[in-house]
């Protein structure tokens, strides 16, 4: 999704690194993060924005999933070689290093997320995050909604973000 990935560069990094203080990481969660792409593309595009920003803050991406073995495969970090039709090069060459016919993650960005086993409706909610991702994530739960975001607003330091779905609202809970 290139618009949300737009606004989080233009809008929310740069908001994120000017207001988090220098002896402390950017603190991002991704729930319902499935194998990682979402995870490390987040990574990815915080140390783009924070470079060009000339900034050495430093970001922690904590990724979490139910599926134990999708969160296997997100720790290896990697992915068949068809990535190209949706990573441009200086990314592929940057952040990638080619294994015959798949793309790993590069041990740097790999080392700024934590991928774990988390069950967000049972399990107790991360804390002092800058931003919480769940993009496609609430369309499944139904009458769960309520209960989940709820937990990202707990998560959530004042003042942060929540990036959802574009068929995702957080309109069930308007007192949060």
């Amino acid at each position: 999704d290139p618009g949300a990935f737009d606004i989080l560069s233009r809008k929310v990094f740069p908001a994120l690194i000017r207001k988090t203080p220098q002896d402390r990481a950017a603190r991002i969660w991704v729930a319902g993060c499935s194998t990682g792409e979402e995870a490390y593309s987040i990574a990815m595009c915080f140390v783009e924005v924070a470079e060009q920003m000339r900034s050495r803050t430093p970001i922690q991406v904590f990724a979490t999933d139910i599926n134990e073995a999708a969160i296997e495969k997100a720790r290896r970090g990697t992915y068949l070689d068809n990535i190209t039709a949706d990573v441009s090069p200086e990314r592929l060459s940057r952040f990638f290093v080619r294994e015959g016919r798949e793309f790993q993650i590069n041990r740097s960005l790999r080392d700024l997320c934590v991928f774990s086993r988390h069950d967000l409706l049972n399990d107790p909610p991360f804390s002092r995050m800058c931003l919480v991702s769940c993009r496609n994530l609430l369309i499944y739960l139904d009458h769960m909604q309520e209960q989940a975001l709820s937990r990202f607003h707990f998560a959530l330091n004042p003042g942060g973000y929540l990036l959802l779905g574009k068929s995702e609202t957080a309109t069930s809970s308007p007192g949060l």
